[in-house]
């Protein structure tokens, strides 16, 4: 009976001490006044700007180790911002962003990969109104001190995908499916 205990120990030391080894990555804040998040849809052969004022996340990468980062990004619908106030108001409404309904977008991380010295993809899925679309974010890093990084990136949306621009706006004819979003997140250090 005490060997197969003993044995028991022996193999559970095996199982856990490899897990006592890594760490969770370090948690990063936001840094909201050098951080940015805007798109640009295309409208009858013109660019649309606009751009979301405020957003949050949950920030855990370990520069050494992109493989085991996570982030998690909540963006406040109703902050939107254009250069005109009728955009605004419009996309605002059921048949666009409907933020009575669904006042938050949010992006999870599934995988990170690294593409270059300082360019990675983030894998994820992205929730807009009641739609979840996986998207690939691509993006270069800067840490320009041990406890600040700065990422700049994009992608391209499709608006069909996420239910954006529904009933007389629901055509790609005047208004293009194809939406660029730009962002650049500064954040500090926690831990």
């Amino acid at each position: 009976m005490k060997i197969n205990a003993n044995k028991g120990l022996v193999c559970l030391l095996f199982i856990l001490v490899p897990l006592l080894g890594r760490a969770a990555p370090p948690e990063w804040q936001i840094e909201p006044n050098q951080s940015s998040l805007s798109f640009t849809a295309t409208q009858n052969g013109a660019p649309v700007t606009g751009q979301f004022k405020t957003f949050t996340g949950e920030i855990f990468v370990d520069p050494a180790n992109y493989k085991a980062s996570s982030v998690h990004i909540v963006i406040d619908m109703n902050s939107i911002s254009t250069d005109y106030a009728d955009v605004k108001n419009t996309l605002l409404t059921a048949d666009w962003f409907d933020v009575k309904m669904f006042p938050k977008a949010e992006f999870k991380s599934t995988d990170f990969n690294k593409t270059g010295d300082n360019s990675y993809q983030a894998i994820g899925n992205l929730t807009i109104r009641d739609k979840t679309v996986p998207v690939t974010l691509t993006f270069t890093t800067e840490q320009p001190s041990a406890d600040t990084g700065v990422v700049i990136g994009n992608t391209i949306l499709k608006r069909e995908a996420f239910g954006v621009g529904q009933g007389e706006w629901s055509s790609t004819d005047q208004i293009k499916d194809d939406v660029k979003v730009d962002f650049k997140i500064t954040a500090k250090r926690k831990n």
